[in-house]
């Protein structure tokens, strides 16, 4: 027999009703497979985006605990600034001059400013900031993690020029008053202490060159302006991070109530 006269007599005698059922339950089969596998990542995401919810929440908490410590610090050192000005600004009489040596030699250190950012960091680097479901949450968290980096570095910049390289390498490289072992950071202070302790060498209260200058040589007046610029970096340090803890407790309250409104317990 001839082969195609043999396949044409073999598609007539074919149940074309069973193939096409048969074809129809296979793509129905195919679909509800793909939808059961979207529900299972939908239900994965679902998980995943609550659980990374939740992490920026306990970062923000860590954050508003570090924010509050770094406020309490430079008020300190803005305190410290200002009483130091104030004295410098007329003469210091001999029973003041210890207070105001201590007060100038805190203002040597600085606290530097880290927030925890592991949560929002492996968001941004695995791509999976798309879970966070809620468009407007999203552009939120994004906004307060650049604006936060941005206040930080002024502050961290203001530091490294004002602090550091203005006004401690200026008492450093002068020597008009010595090193004293007193910080206004706890852990520092204690550390400090126990080093004047192995020392064993105090310094004479009153012994500072300073105090035999007049008011009105170049160190002094120099001493009295770094000071000032030194103290405003504090009170500008603490305007800069009073918004940062305003903006992590908005954005620790926006995410809790994402997360209270979606997967009620």
């Amino acid at each position: 027999m001839n082969p195609l006269r043999r396949i044409s007599e073999q598609l007539r005698q074919m149940r074309w009703a069973q193939v096409l059922i048969e074809l129809v339950l296979l793509v129905l089969g195919i679909l509800i497979a793909l939808a059961v596998d979207d529900w299972m990542q939908e239900r994965r995401d679902a998980r995943m985006e609550r659980d990374y919810l939740q992490l920026l929440v306990r970062d923000l908490e860590r954050d508003d605990e570090i924010l509050k410590e770094f406020i309490s610090f430079e008020e300190l050192q803005t305190n410290d600034g200002i009483e130091a000005y104030r004295a410098l600004r007329k003469t210091v009489a001999p029973a003041d001059r210890e207070a105001v040596a201590a007060r100038l030699s805190r203002l040597t250190s600085r606290r530097t400013l880290r927030l925890v950012r592991a949560t929002y960091t492996d968001l941004v680097s695995t791509g999976n900031l798309r879970l966070i479901s809620n468009p407007v949450l999203r552009d939120r968290v994004v906004k307060y993690y650049e604006e936060t980096d941005r206040r930080i570095a002024i502050v961290d910049r203001n530091n490294q020029f004002f602090v550091d390289q203005t006004y401690a390498a200026y008492l450093s490289n002068t020597g008009l008053v010595a090193p004293r072992p007193t910080n206004n950071l706890p852990a520092s202070d204690a550390a400090m202490g126990e080093f004047a302790a192995r020392l064993g060498v105090p310094v004479a209260e009153g012994s500072d060159p300073l105090w035999r200058l007049s008011t009105s040589a170049p160190e002094y007046e120099v001493l009295v302006g770094k000071v000032w610029q030194r103290t405003s970096v504090s009170f500008q340090a603490i305007k800069n991070v009073e918004v940062a803890a305003e903006q992590a407790a908005e954005m620790r309250q926006a995410i809790s109530a994402e997360l209270a409104t979606r997967w009620r317990e």
